[in-house]
């Protein structure tokens, strides 16, 4: 799926692509690889559950969003 999203990428003009794969908490993990990298910015998508329902849940995105020291892009 990871050289896919890549692949597809490519084909709509991105040049400088780089995958990880982590394990462990994703949000987490998210937010420590945009730390080591000094990202500009995250793009990620969110299942659009309601603020109540991610808070109680947990959402990943809800998590980086309000955690990241960067600007973060949440694509439903």
């Amino acid at each position: 799926m990871i050289s896919r999203a890549a692949e597809a990428a490519r084909e709509q003009g991105a040049t400088k692509i780089e995958t990880v794969i982590a394990q462990g908490d994703p949000a987490r993990a998210i937010l420590s690889e945009s730390r080591k990298r000094g990202v500009d910015a995250i793009v990620m998508g969110s299942r659009g559950l309601s603020d109540l329902k991610g808070f109680v849940v947990g959402s990943v995105s809800h998590k980086v969003a309000h955690t990241a020291e960067c600007t973060v892009i949440t694509v439903r």
